[in-house]
């Protein structure tokens, strides 16, 4: 509910119908989020969402705002604005929020034609166990071939092969922390994070830890800030400064 108040999927002033059933996860966002947040909640008659033309009609009438929904009950329920001759464009539609199938691009060629540019449409990823968990703005103007469920995140980089090696000598902890068995086959932890791009390409994105990397020397920081304060210093930050140094800020434990 906070992520689609963040990006603004519903908010304090939308109108928005209440289409999803309470056998559904997203039914709490459409219910408790649009209350939560201030939102107007419509609530459709019984099997409501089934009859397109009271369906078309509620959305005219009570000039909702905010609809979540499949793409074929998208797709259906334009086929009635534009069968019945009604103009979609005076509709007061803010924000479409789109999950449950595949967002097809002839979904996103009908949008393109039949709503305002203002109008924010949501592609929206994400199974039960999960309820919704990525939400990606889809622009129909752009024509697309393909449409995306969201932007990829960084991940730890797992290596296998016959390089990897067999763990540390006489350091079981290190070991276990290090490597990883995935189907019989042993990965090593490099604790990098990198994002693979539309090519398949991989890029170096950082560290999921505090190591570093100084004139090529592997460093973690946080084995000298437990030295530091072995000493007179009660609390330190330790860090690379312009790939050239390393750089303590200390506390000591002597105030005056």
């Amino acid at each position: 509910m906070e992520s689609m108040a963040f990006i603004d999927a519903v908010n304090s002033n939308d109108v928005v119908a209440q289409t999803v059933r309470c056998s559904f996860d997203v039914h709490l966002l459409e219910i408790i989020g649009t209350l939560t947040l201030g939102g107007t909640l419509i609530m459709l008659r019984p099997d409501g969402i089934l009859d397109l033309e009271y369906f078309s009609s509620v959305i005219k009438e009570k000039q909702i705002t905010c609809i979540q929904a499949v793409p074929s009950l998208f797709r259906n329920l334009f086929n009635v604005f534009i069968e019945t001759c009604q103009s979609i464009r005076s509709l007061r539609l803010r924000s479409l929020c789109i999950s449950g199938e595949a967002f097809t691009p002839d979904l996103s060629k009908v949008l393109a034609s039949y709503t305002e540019e203002k109008c924010l449409i949501w592609n929206i990823y994400g199974p039960a166990e999960t309820i919704n968990s990525t939400f990606q703005r889809i622009y129909p103007a752009a024509k697309t071939t393909m449409i995306p469920i969201g932007l990829p995140m960084p991940s730890e980089l797992y290596l296998g092969g016959v390089g990897v090696f067999a763990g540390y000598l006489e350091r079981d902890d290190l070991t276990a922390k290090a490597l990883v068995e995935i189907d019989g086959e042993l990965f090593y932890r490099t604790g990098d994070l990198v994002r693979m791009d539309n090519n398949g390409l991989l890029h170096y994105q950082g560290r999921k830890d505090h190591q570093i990397k100084l004139h090529g020397q592997r460093i973690e920081l946080g084995e000298i800030e437990q030295c530091l304060l072995k000493t007179s210093i009660s609390a330190c930050v330790v860090m690379k400064w312009n790939d050239d140094y390393l750089v303590a800020y200390v506390q000591s434990s002597h105030i005056n």
